[in-house]
């Protein structure tokens, strides 16, 4: 199971894990050593930006570079896959874009019904998935071991199935999965 961590301390309980930063964060963790990937939040205003925050990233000495949208349209997806696909290629970097096909979506349903990556946020509160899914926390980190043992991942897997036949519903050719699921999920707490 993947895990990714936003604070390097917690690098130390769980070494094989994945540093993730924002951007003004890079410079100093790739100084240190730490393999990093950046994460950009794809926004309306910055998609026209999106080579130039790469480059810098990749400039810093980010290994990876992650976009997470949040709100845009499907022509901006569409242009960000593309515009990404030539950020890999240009920069030789490791780009991976927070989006799926609905075609995939459609073709292998369960393979969106997981429980995986594990997040770490900052102050330690392990997450599935990605930040935005706390109602589904398994705790704070001490074991990851022992917190993974005493959850019940089903939760999760409930929430990515009502998420799934919401974003099947969606007829774009690119889904944000990611965003599909923290507005589902906090859809289902507010009508609690």
């Amino acid at each position: 199971m993947g895990v990714e961590v936003c604070d390097p301390r917690w690098l130390t309980a769980v070494p094989e894990a994945e540093l993730v930063v924002a951007l003004d964060e890079v410079g100093g963790y790739a100084a240190d050593g730490h393999r990093v990937t950046v994460l950009i939040d794809l926004v309306p205003g910055n998609v026209s930006m999106l080579r130039g925050l790469a480059a810098e990233a990749v400039g810093e000495g980010a290994r990876k570079v992650r976009v997470r949208p949040h709100g845009v349209d499907r022509v901006d997806l569409v242009y960000a896959a593309v515009e990404l696909n030539r950020i890999a290629e240009d920069d030789a970097v490791e780009v991976q874009f927070d989006v799926t096909s609905a075609a995939l979506l459609r073709a292998d349903p369960t393979a969106f019904v997981r429980v995986d990556p594990l997040v770490v946020k900052a102050d330690g509160t392990v997450v599935p998935i990605c930040a935005g899914l706390e109602r589904y926390a398994l705790g704070s980190l001490g074991s990851l071991d022992d917190l993974v043992a005493a959850w019940d991942p089903e939760p999760v897997r409930d929430l990515c199935r009502v998420a799934l036949s919401r974003a099947l519903a969606d007829t774009g050719p690119l889904v944000s999965w990611y965003e599909h699921l923290t507005r589902t999920a906090a859809g289902l707490r507010s009508s609690c």
